[in-house]
C-alpha cells in the first residue's frame, strides 16, 4: 500500500508539473515547435553520441569502485547495469530506483549483497561529489552571465554539504557516533546492516588509489556531460558559456531529486527557471525537451538491455 501511494504521488507530481509548464508556455508553444523543427541535427547527433559515452564512463567508474571491494563486475556488466539504472529511474513507475536495481543485479553476479549496495552508494556519492566540486571551482574562478538571485549561494551551500558529507564518510569520531546510533536500531536487524554498510563505505578512506581513479573518471564524465548540455543549446542556435552550465546544472540535478518519475516535470521546470535569464524562455524550454529526449534515449537502451538479459537469464 505504501509503495502504491508513493508511486501515485510521484506520478501526480510529474504530470502536474508538466501540465503547469505547458500552461505557462501555452502562448509560446508554436515558437517552441518551430525552434525544435529547425534544430541542428548534426549537433544533436553528436550530443546523443557523447551522452552514451558519458553513461559508459559512469559505468567504468562503478567498475573501479566494485573492483576496490574485490567484487566481480566486468565492464560489460557495469555498462548494462548503468543503462538499466537509467531505464528504471526514468521509465518504470515503481518505488524501485535505478540504484537499487544496479545493486540487486550486481549482488546476483558476485554474491555479495551488502558490499554491492555499499559500492553502488559510494558510486552515487562520488558522482554527486565531483558534480559539486566542479561547480564550486567554477564559482571561485568564474562570474559569467548567471544573475538569477540565489544561484551562487545555492552552489556554495551545496559545496558545504559536500564537504560535510566527506567528513561523515571518513571521520573516525563520526564513525563511532553513527555506530552507536545504528546499534540502537533493533527492528529487523536494520541497525546491524546499516553499521556493516557504513563500515564498508568508511573503509574507502584507506583505498586512496580506488578513490582517486573513480574521482578522476567521474570528473571527466561530469565535464563531458556539461559539454553535452552546451551542445543541446548550440543545436538551438544559442551559445551558453560552460561556466554558466557548470553553475546551474548541479542545482537542477538537486531539484530533480524531488519525488517524481525520474525528475520528470521537476527537471524541466528547473531548467526553464534557471536558463531563461540567459537564453530566453523559448530556448530554455526547448533545451529542456532535448535533454529529456537524451534521457529517454539512454533509458530505452537500458530497457532493451534489461529485457534481453532477463530473457537470456544472464543475471540469475
Amino acid at each position: 500500500m505504501k509503495k502504491n501511494i508513493s508511486t501515485l504521488i510521484r506520478i501526480l507530481v510529474s504530470f502536474s508539473l508538466l501540465g503547469l509548464l505547458v500552461w505557462v508556455m501555452k502562448d509560446d508553444l508554436g515558437k517552441i515547435g518551430g525552434t525544435l523543427k529547425s534544430v541542428n541535427r548534426q549537433i544533436i547527433s553528436l550530443a546523443m553520441f557523447l551522452l552514451l559515452i558519458n553513461v559508459s564512463m559512469q559505468a567504468y567508474r562503478m567498475k573501479i569502485i566494485f573492483r576496490g571491494e574485490d567484487l566481480d563486475l566486468t565492464l560489460k556488466n557495469s555498462v548494462r547495469l548503468t543503462f538499466m539504472g537509467y531505464f528504471f529511474n526514468n521509465f518504470m513507475p515503481t518505488a524501485v530506483g535505478g540504484d537499487i536495481i544496479k545493486a540487486h543485479y550486481a549482488s546476483k553476479i558476485n554474491g555479495e549483497k551488502l558490499k554491492s549496495y555499499a559500492s553502488v552508494f559510494m558510486d552515487r556519492f562520488i558522482g554527486l561529489y565531483t558534480f559539486l566540486a566542479i561547480a564550486a571551482i567554477s564559482l571561485m574562478f568564474y562570474r559569467g552571465d548567471v544573475d538569477l538571485p540565489g544561484t551562487k549561494p545555492i552552489v556554495m551551500g551545496l559545496s558545504i554539504l559536500g564537504i560535510l558529507g566527506y567528513f561523515v564518510v571518513t571521520h573516525k569520531n563520526v564513525e563511532v557516533f553513527l555506530e552507536n546510533v545504528f546499534s540502537k536500531i533493533k527492528m529487523f536487524g536494520l541497525g546491524k546492516k546499516l553499521n556493516e554498510v557504513y563500515k564498508i563505505v568508511h573503509d574507502y578512506k584507506n583505498r586512496k588509489e580506488v578513490v582517486v581513479k573513480s574521482l578522476v573518471t567521474s570528473a571527466l564524465a561530469q565535464c563531458l556531460y556539461f559539454y553535452v548540455v552546451s551542445l543541446f543549446f548550440l543545436s538551438l542556435g544559442k551559445v551558453v558559456p560552460l561556466g554558466d552550465i557548470v553553475l546551474i546544472m548541479p542545482i537542477v540535478v538537486l531539484i530533480s531529486m524531488v519525488p517524481s518519475l525520474g525528475g520528470l516535470g521537476v527537471r524541466e521546470g528547473a531548467i526553464l527557471a534557471f536558463f531563461t535569464p540567459i537564453v530566453g524562455k523559448e530556448i530554455a524550454f526547448a533545451a529542456s525537451l532535448l535533454m529529456l529526449a537524451g534521457l529517454i534515449f539512454a533509458s530505452l537502451i537500458g530497457g532493451i538491455m534489461y529485457f534481453w538479459c532477463n530473457i537470456k537469464g544472464e543475471f540469475k
